[in-house]
């Protein structure tokens, strides 16, 4: 049994319905230069065996869901990742079955992808949802910080009790982003998870080029020569099943 692969909040919303996949699908001749060390990794039957098996399943599945992978869906086209909170001088989402200041984390947001964030206020005081960059500190955050995509504050929006925020964002790297109140940084502090994308190769289609660049590296850590940091989808330090499992439910989506 695979585990599951999604951890979305239960205020996390995925408003988009299934794609509608062909149900022909072309396969086309392609050369891949493997490195030596790694050229006879394709060779192994577990590993081909199981690209095949991802190929057939993924796209003749009309819903989108897999049947062993309750929390999977691969759809061609996807709406962008939502999600909802609740601001509270005393955390986001507190008290909620998130849990108060959670972390965002879905396999659906990856590295420039919109992230699409709602937040209402449930008190009576004027906040802000704002994305910072990896580890910045509570004390370094201020009302009066600037947004941009080169600066400490990536982009922000004001929710108040009588106007809530809405705020579109597409994280530039797979990171692990700090998400502030600027009013209250130092109680309303979580952070939004970013999966590697699953375009391993930056041709904008996610195909057989890259299940076969994580299979390639398949069973490598941070610490081996071989390995490929954009196949490790999840940011665990490891290729594994989960990661060849990211990218085949994203499998002929343009990005």
């Amino acid at each position: 049994m695979i585990p599951y692969i999604d951890a979305n909040l239960p205020s996390y919303a995925d408003r988009g319905s299934p794609g509608q996949w062909n149900l022909t699908t072309t396969i086309r001749a392609i050369n891949v230069a493997l490195p030596p060390e790694n050229a006879g990794l394709l060779m192994k039957p577990g590993i081909l065996l199981f690209i095949l098996a991802l190929l057939i399943m993924v796209p003749f599945r009309p819903t989108g869901s897999v049947a062993f992978l309750p929390n999977a869906r691969a759809e061609l086209s996807a709406t962008n990742p939502e999600f909802t909170f609740q601001a509270n001088i005393n955390g986001w989402n507190a008290s909620q079955p998130s849990g108060t200041n959670p972390t965002i984390i879905s396999t659906a947001l990856f590295a420039s992808q919109i992230l699409t964030a709602n937040a209402y206020v449930v008190d009576s005081a004027v906040h802000s949802l704002a994305y910072y960059q990896p580890g910045t500190l509570p004390s370094q955050v201020s009302v009066f910080d600037t947004c941009a995509s080169a600066n400490t504050c990536l982009a922000s929006v004001s929710v108040t009790p009588s106007s809530p925020g809405n705020l579109q964002f597409a994280f530039p790297s797979a990171k692990t982003f700090e998400l502030y109140c600027q009013h209250h940084p130092f109680s309303m502090h979580a952070k939004v998870f970013v999966y590697n994308s699953p375009d391993i190769n930056g041709d904008h289609t996610v195909n057989i080029v890259d299940l076969v660049s994580v299979a390639i590296v398949f069973g490598t850590n941070s610490t081996s020569s071989s390995f490929n940091a954009k196949a490790d989808q999840n940011r665990d330090n490891l290729v594994n099943i989960l990661d060849l499992v990211l990218v085949a439910k994203n499998f002929g989506r343009n990005l």
